[in-house]
């Protein structure tokens, strides 16, 4: 299961031996239904685990997901497997937005356990989810995202 109390903590980061500029991460445990017969991870749940910490990273930004409220939706998403995992494995789940639109965002996600498992890329729309408009990211918004970012080293590419 997730632990839903963000990583802050440098000595955590080199533990699962995460590399490079990451925002924002949470701890997971490799789950028993998360497995196949052979106790890998299936694929479907690294998918599940980027989702988590997206959310996570989201809702600290103050975004909230209401259906009355504009919100995220996923245009693309990636994936790259790099190394398994199986059941009980502990492991450290990273997220990042790499480019700043004016409706869009895209952000990169890692696992991590002893060095990299695996690395995904998304596509997400800011929209009206009653009407699927899209909807500028609002100013403090973007600050948020800069601000989260800049305090890891990184900055967002900013799309014309």
């Amino acid at each position: 299961m997730s632990d839903p109390t963000p990583v802050t903590d440098p000595a955590e980061f080199a533990r699962f031996g995460v590399t490079g500029g990451w925002s924002f991460a949470i701890r997971h445990r490799v789950r028993w239904s998360e497995c196949d017969p052979y106790r890998h991870a299936n694929h479907r749940a690294y998918f599940e685990w980027f989702e988590e910490v997206r959310n996570q990273y989201l809702e600290r930004l103050g975004l909230t997901f209401r259906p009355d409220l504009p919100g995220p939706v996923m245009a693309e998403t990636n994936l790259r497997y790099r190394r398994p995992l199986a059941y009980g494995d502990e492991i450290l789940v990273t997220a990042r937005t790499v480019r700043l639109g004016r409706t869009s965002l895209d952000m990169e996600y890692a696992a991590w356990r002893d060095g990299l498992v695996a690395e995904g890329r998304a596509a997400l729309i800011l929209i009206i989810n009653e009407t699927g408009a899209k909807v500028p990211i609002w100013p403090d918004l973007r600050a948020r995202i800069r601000d989260i970012e800049a305090a890891a080293g990184n900055t967002p590419q900013q799309r014309a």
